[in-house]
């Protein structure tokens, strides 16, 4: 910036002596004329020089923050300025430049505290733009775990209702059942309370999740609910949405028992897929309808994959050859 300022001064400079010289003298010699056109030409080439002889020189200290370093930038800015001005005016006055020397200070003075004025008014927008941006990142990031937390805390009022009531019909039956329900119902609530306040999970901790959610459910339906859970080894620590497959799952019991209540299957699997993980729940119920709108389940699933995973997801409904819900995720 500072240099083309600078050319542009020398430019309006040179011509204006030049058109003075020719409004005020009848005649210019044309050997004067080509002295101040050789002068200007001689500026353009030692700014253009000197200025790429000074980042040559402060290259290395570009993004240091020491804080010796623009003080060091300063003075070889203020040296090469000094040594531009006497390579763009020796055409003019040769020899009898030691005459014009004097003056030369005090304006390389001025031009490089013209320059040091820019870098500050250019470093402090810099600085004002990062800022901006991380309040805006800050805040993207306060939204985000605003929208999980209300994701992570809205737990299915019916599956509390319909388990309470297995518990109370229990108490006065089988003791045992209604322990094993109370404590899986516990462990199901200690898992959603989320005291580490994480938003993601491993596949292991997610897949106990789902098994603590199928006992509790299999303490209702009994025989009628039956579930497989596989994990392809080595892929148990990888993470994951909290609560992203425990939706899918409660979908497959609530609509597979549905009607004249087959025995329902139900099959959690989680292998590797190339560079991606593969999670599918599969079950023998009803098939997925043309028209299929999805659940508040299975929406609260796309939400967390889209704020945790963007651009990085995918997820497909099939009926044949067996109906399952698939969701990629690149890991």
């Amino acid at each position: 910036i500072v240099g083309f300022v600078l050319m542009s001064i020398y430019s309006i400079y040179y011509f204006t002596l030049l058109y003075g010289k020719i409004a005020h003298e009848s005649a210019i010699e044309a050997d004067e004329l080509n002295l101040f056109v050789q002068a200007y030409y001689t500026m353009v080439i030692s700014s253009f020089v000197c200025f790429n002889l000074y980042y040559l020189l402060t290259y290395r200290f570009a993004h240091s923050s020491r804080r010796w370093v623009p003080a060091v930038k300063f003075i070889i800015f203020f040296i090469i300025i000094y040594l531009a001005m006497i390579g763009s005016n020796w055409p003019i006055y040769g020899l009898d430049l030691k005459k014009t020397i004097p003056f030369y200070p005090i304006v390389a003075l001025l031009v490089a505290s013209i320059d040091v004025g820019c870098r500050y008014i250019i470093r402090l927008q810099q600085l004002l733009k990062k800022t901006k941006e991380l309040e805006t990142l800050k805040l993207k990031e306060q939204l985000t775990q605003a929208q999980l937390d209300v994701l992570h805390a809205k737990i299915n009022p019916h599956f509390l209702y319909n388990a309470l009531n297995s518990i109370a019909g229990l108490a006065l039956t089988d003791g045992h059942k209604t322990r094993q329900m109370a404590v899986s119902l516990s462990k199901f609530f200690r898992y959603s309370i989320n005291r580490e306040q994480s938003n993601l999970t491993t596949l292991q901790e997610e897949m106990e999740m789902v098994e603590t959610y199928l006992t509790i459910e299999k303490v209702r339906f009994e025989d009628l609910l039956n579930y497989e859970i596989k994990i392809e080894p080595g892929l148990e620590e990888l993470k994951i949405p909290r609560f992203l497959l425990q939706p899918l799952v409660e979908n497959a019991v609530k609509h597979g028992l549905k009607g004249d209540r087959h025995e329902l299957f139900i099959h959690i699997h989680a292998r590797r897929d190339g560079k991606k993980l593969s999670l599918s729940v599969q079950d023998n119920g009803l098939p997925f309808v043309d028209n299929f709108e999805p659940s508040y389940g299975l929406k609260s699933v796309y939400n967390k994959l889209d704020l945790l995973f963007p651009e990085k997801y995918e997820v497909a409904l099939f009926n044949t050859p067996v109906k399952q819900v698939s969701i990629l995720i690149e890991t």
